[in-house]
C-alpha cells in the first residue's frame, strides 16, 4: 500500500470504488462529486443484468480524467474505452475507426436530433445511456435535455436517478 498524502485524511481500504464516496473531480473549470457515481454504480451492479452496453462520457485525456469511470466500474461495455488503450491494443485496426467512436460519442451526446440519437444507439446496441455529473460538463445542456424527451417519447425510460445521475434503459 502507498504512502497517502494526508494520513489524517486517508481512508484503508481494498474497496477500489471506496474514493468515489469523499472525492471530488475538476474538469473544464467545474468539480464533480463522485458520490452521485458511486450510489449509481452500486445501483447499477444490483440491477441491470447480463453485459448491455452503455454509452457514458468520453474524454481525452485518459490518465488524468474519469471518463469511462462506469465501464470501468462496472464491467459493462461502453461504445469506446480510453482512446490510447484502444490505439495500442488494436494497432492493426485503422485508427479512423477508433476516432469514429469516439465522435459517435459526442454526437450522441450533443446532438438534439431525436432520430439521430436513435440512429447511434442502435448502432452501438446500447442498453443504456448514463448521464452524470461529468456528462453535463463534456455535454451541451440542449443534447442532454433530448434525452428526457426521449423518455417522454417512450423510446428511454429512466430507470434511476439521484441529485447527480440520470440513467435511461433504451426501449427496443
Amino acid at each position: 500500500m502507498g504512502h497517502p498524502r494526508k494520513p489524517d485524511q486517508a481512508r484503508t481500504t481494498l474497496n477500489g470504488l471506496d474514493f468515489m464516496r469523499y472525492v471530488t473531480y475538476g474538469d473544464n473549470g467545474q468539480t464533480v462529486s463522485l458520490n452521485y457515481d458511486y450510489e449509481a454504480i452500486q445501483w447499477m451492479h444490483r440491477n441491470i443484468p447480463g453485459s448491455p452496453v452503455v454509452a457514458e462520457a468520453h474524454s481525452g485525456n485518459p490518465y488524468r480524467s474519469i471518463g469511462n469511470r462506469i465501464s470501468m466500474y462496472t464491467g459493462l461495455p461502453s461504445i469506446v474505452g480510453w482512446d490510447w488503450h484502444q490505439r495500442q491494443q488494436r494497432a492493426t485496426t485503422p485508427g479512423w475507426l477508433v476516432a469514429s467512436r469516439v465522435n459517435d460519442v459526442s454526437l450522441l451526446y450533443n446532438t438534439e436530433d431525436i432520430q439521430l440519437a436513435q440512429e447511434l444507439l442502435e448502432k452501438y446496441n446500447v442498453g443504456y445511456v448514463y448521464v452524470g455529473q461529468l456528462e453535463t460538463v463534456y455535454y451541451s445542456p440542449a443534447g442532454l435535455y433530448k434525452f428526457d424527451q426521449m423518455a417522454a417519447e417512450g423510446l428511454l425510460e429512466e430507470v434511476y436517478r439521484n441529485r447527480g445521475t440520470s440513467i435511461y434503459q433504451v426501449i427496443r
